[in-house]
């Protein structure tokens, strides 16, 4: 029988996600037993005559619009804005608990009015937007949890009638009592002060980014609105191979139906999203979000590290695939300084500094290499946190070099 490290490694291969990966969580919402519509489905909020492929998504995240989606048609900012961007990482995001906690000791640690989270990041995000007060829950998660308290790996054979090869009922039960009634209570109060909180999840039918207003659906009324908080952390935590589809019913014009969402960061890395305390562009008045706060948070570092072997064949698909990542997630950096440019907001970065020794999987959650992270994140952040304030390429040995093949060994003569 296989050991969860092998399940780990052929769990990647068959997803091609190595570098996405997050914490877990929840049980599913409740519906109506009602049976489902086998007919292809029209995209949620439209009519029936409408089919997906006509419209498969609400504005993307990179959209202006949708950057301001939910703000009054012309707001007055009352405030200069902050707002927090987390990647995903998995035991990667301990290096963001640890700077969120030091930013606290220090003092200087603002209250974020916009926080976005993909992968990890949503379980780091939860606890950042809630605020201090969640400090000890969000330390204990990325310094104490390990394999055992989230997964139960599967033997192989499972993955032909479950299509992963763990088992997330752990994760769910962990997330019932994280979850409490209590921090829902909190997430209401927040949003009720207009704070936003954002998760993202990939649409597993239409490979596009679906973001999640977690503030709105929980204080929306619905009896199972814990469970669909829950339900969509652990999407946002459920990487396809190795953990199931979460699946969510919508009704369109009496007919029901099925959407399957996953781990959003195949499909996006890091975004933004502001809430309704934020003016829009006027084009007569540029930087209209001067002296607002964009902090990006890498739960990783900005560049995949140097294989020091020669890869085989299971290392050479999901290293590329990694480094595929990698560099969506630096061309995400790219489009929000670009953002921050003309808004006015100031881009601030952190990411885990190139010559840091970090576990080689992120994806095993081992206390011994957490605390080191979180430690490391902790240290940087306790006094002044070293923001780099430049996007990805813009320091000095960041460019990409021009060869002039003058180092190459000349090409042998072929025999005649």
């Amino acid at each position: 029988m296989l050991d969860h490290r092998t399940y780990c490694r052929s769990g990647l291969l068959f997803a091609l996600t190595l570098a996405v990966v997050a914490l877990p969580g929840s049980s599913g919402c409740r519906h109506h037993d009602k049976k489902l519509e086998t007919k292809k489905p029209p995209a949620p909020g439209l009519a029936a005559n409408h089919t997906i492929d006509s419209q498969v998504v609400r504005p993307t995240v990179t959209s202006l619009a949708a950057t301001f989606d939910a703000a009054p048609p012309n707001p007055v900012a009352k405030k200069p804005l902050n707002a927090l961007a987390l990647s995903g990482g998995g035991q990667y995001a301990a290096f963001n608990a640890g700077l969120l906690l030091g930013w606290t000791a220090s003092g200087k640690r603002p209250a974020f009015d916009a926080v976005t989270g993909v992968s990890s990041g949503a379980l780091v995000g939860l606890y950042a937007f809630l605020g201090p007060k969640y400090d000890p829950r969000l330390q204990y998660f990325f310094t104490t949890l390990q394999d055992k308290d989230i997964f139960r790996y599967r033997p192989i054979y499972e993955l032909v009638n479950n299509g992963a090869l763990a088992d997330p009922q752990r994760m769910k039960k962990l997330f019932e009592t994280e979850i409490s009634d209590c921090m829902l209570m909190d997430i209401r109060e927040a949003h009720a002060e207009g704070r936003r909180f954002y998760v993202a999840t990939m649409n597993l039918k239409t490979r596009r980014v679906c973001i999640w207003d977690v503030g709105a659906i929980a204080s929306g009324g619905r009896p199972d609105a814990g469970e669909l908080v829950r339900k969509i952390i652990l999407a946002a935590a459920s990487i396809p191979g190795l953990l199931p589809s979460v699946h969510f019913d919508y009704e369109v014009d009496g007919q029901r139906f099925k959407e399957e969402h996953v781990d959003g960061g195949a499909a996006s890395q890091t975004f933004l999203r502001l809430g309704p305390g934020a003016s829009r562009p006027d084009h007569d008045r540029p930087l209209w979000l001067k002296g607002s706060n964009l902090y990006a948070m890498a739960a990783g570092k900005l560049y995949p590290p140097l294989l020091k072997d020669d890869p085989g064949f299971i290392r050479r698909v999901t290293s590329t695939v990694s480094a595929a990542l990698y560099a969506l997630y630096r061309s995400e950096l790219m489009g929000l300084y670009a953002f921050c440019a003309v808004s006015g907001m100031k881009f601030q970065m952190l990411a885990i500094p190139d010559d840091t020794e970090v576990p080689g999987n992120s994806m095993t959650f081992d206390p011994v290499a957490m605390k080191k992270l979180f430690a490391l994140g902790y240290d940087m952040s306790k006094e002044t946190i070293p923001w780099r304030l430049t996007p990805p390429g813009g320091e000095p040995g960041e460019e990409e070099p021009t060869r002039d093949a003058t180092d190459l060994l000349p090409t042998p003569l072929k025999k005649k």
